[in-house]
């Protein structure tokens, strides 16, 4: 009996050394420096539900805001390139920074919302905009004292999320980029014992444009 062949991986592709050594250390001291002003991560909706997301994140990146627009803006046509995107004018980089913990992780889902009658998020907050573009940079502190966390990205239309993936590791440094639609997930945590300033980190990044056509 004949079978379909496989439906094909995401266009992806995770960037090393993205920002100066300088701007790396200074982004993981400010955060480790913000820990109070971290707060439990939230799905859509501001639902807080354990059971598909644990996580702590700050949506305020200070200083550090600048640096990651300016290096994403500095890279924008190879990410386009890169993830299959048609250009286009980014009118927003939603940034947020989390911290994941033993234990931490986010179960299968996707960055945008899919389907007719599908509805914007990300943005601004002004409720027209698109996440088109997520992006992802890992940053920790050495030596590494936490282990999983993964980022898995699933076969295009594998809505299950359970068939064949891509895997990156939190790799020190790195920035890895796929379209929003894409259904991702990030591997369980384990760091028994850590502190805080011992967790994996991440920016999670989503480049925007107001609501209109697909790309």
């Amino acid at each position: 009996m004949a079978t379909n062949p496989p439906r094909p991986f995401p266009p992806c592709h995770q960037y090393r050394d993205f920002l100066d050594p300088a701007e790396h250390e200074g982004l993981l001291e400010w955060a480790i420096a913000n820990r109070e002003r971290f707060e439990p991560a939230r799905l859509t909706g501001h639902v807080l539900d354990p059971k598909r997301r644990i996580a702590e994140r700050l949506r305020d990146l200070g200083p550090y805001r600048e640096v990651l627009e300016r290096r994403l803006n500095e890279n924008l046509a190879d990410i386009f390139r890169r993830t299959g995107t048609k250009p286009f004018e980014i009118e927003f980089f939603e940034l947020e920074v989390a911290a994941h913990g033993d234990g931490a992780f986010f179960a299968h889902h996707c960055d945008m919302p899919v389907g007719t009658g599908r509805k914007p998020l990300g943005g601004d907050k002004t409720g027209k905009q698109d996440r088109l573009i997520s992006a992802v940079y890992y940053f920790h502190r050495e030596p590494r004292r936490f282990s999983g966390g993964t980022l898995r990205l699933y076969r295009l239309g594998d809505h299950e999320a359970s068939g064949d993936f891509l895997e990156f590791e939190p790799e020190q440094n790195s920035l890895v980029v796929f379209p929003s639609w894409v259904r991702h997930e990030v591997r369980r945590v384990s760091c028994p014992d850590c502190a805080f300033e011992d967790y994996r980190f991440a920016v999670n990044a989503w480049l925007c444009r107001t609501l209109g056509p697909r790309p």
